[in-house]
This record gives C-alpha cells, structure tokens and sequence, in this order.
C-alpha cells in the first residue's frame, strides 16, 4: 500500500475523528456533570483504543517533517484543570503489569487523561498540516505513541471510570 493511501485509509480517518472529539472533550470537560462527564469516557476510551490497534504501520520517507506541538505549559494546564475537576477522585491504585503488584504510588486519573491529550493533540495538530511528510510522520507517530504511551494509560484509566460509575450507581439504588 502507498503512503498516500494509508495517510487517508479509513482506519486513519476514524482515529482522526475520535481523537479529536476526545481532545475537544477534555478541553471543555468542566461543562459537564461529573457522571456525564466519567459516562463519556467510559464509552470514548474503548474507541480509542480499538481505533489504535487497528491503526496501520507506514514507513516515513522525510522524518524533517516531524513535530510535538502541545506545550509543557499547555499540558500543565490541562492537568491542573482535570485534578480540580476530579478532586478526590483523581487518585486511585493500579497493578504494575511488569511485577504484578500494586502499584504504592496512586495514579492520577488527569496525569493518563493529559498524557493521552497531548499524543492526539500532536497527532491531530501534524496531520493537519499540508504536506505528506508531515502526515506520515503523524500516522507513525500516533501508532508508536499508541504502543508505547496513550494505548497503555487508557487501559489502566477505563477500570478505574468504571468502578467510579459503578459506585455511582449503586450509591443511588
């Protein structure tokens, strides 16, 4: 398959369009309920990471073209105004998948949730741009941030969302 070809393959298209209504969500999230807002998660991190594992491999021919856009002050940003927006439901414990054992140091929800912003917001931002080289550069990157990065801290935020609305709803039965 041509370059050309994967950079606009649908596989592509739609991780574009899901990461981009994830990127406007946390950007907005204070404007939701906390239940809506923890609901929409819950169904908008599965589709992520269904989209990113179907994401395609491509080989970049001018790797010049490749750029990280979100800022450090950018990122704090958008963590410090999930932290508040979570409040005491920010932290919870994991399962170090290497050792199998429970994490001792609490996991922040707006830390995963930030992390996977700035990697789709980088994605989105590269893409955008006009030339070809920046779009392979931004489908290779958003695959390898996939795998190493937002693909991971997805997986351990989606339990814990769930438990938070599962409590939720038990509490009002």
């Amino acid at each position: 398959m041509e370059n050309t070809d994967i950079i606009q393959s649908k596989p592509v298209m739609e991780t574009l369009a899901v990461a981009m209504e994830y990127c406007r969500f946390i950007t907005e999230i204070q404007q939701y309920e906390f239940a809506e807002a923890f609901s929409f998660l819950q169904k908008i991190l599965p589709a992520l990471y269904l989209k990113g594992s179907l994401f395609p491999d491509i080989t970049v021919e001018d790797d010049s073209a490749n750029e990280r856009f979100v800022t450090e002050e950018e990122y704090e940003t958008i963590r410090v105004r999930l932290a508040n927006y979570f409040g005491d439901k920010d932290f919870f414990s994991t399962v170090d998948w290497d050792t199998d054992e429970i994490n001792s140091v609490p996991t922040s929800l707006s830390e995963l949730l930030s992390d996977i912003y700035m990697d789709l917001k980088d994605f989105i931002l590269l893409y955008a741009k006009e030339n070809t080289s920046a779009k392979e550069n931004a489908v290779s990157n958003c695959r390898y941030y996939f795998q190493t990065g937002w693909g991971t801290r997805l997986t351990l935020a989606l339990p814990y969302i769930h438990h938070v609305l599962s409590a939720q709803d038990n509490s009002e039965e």
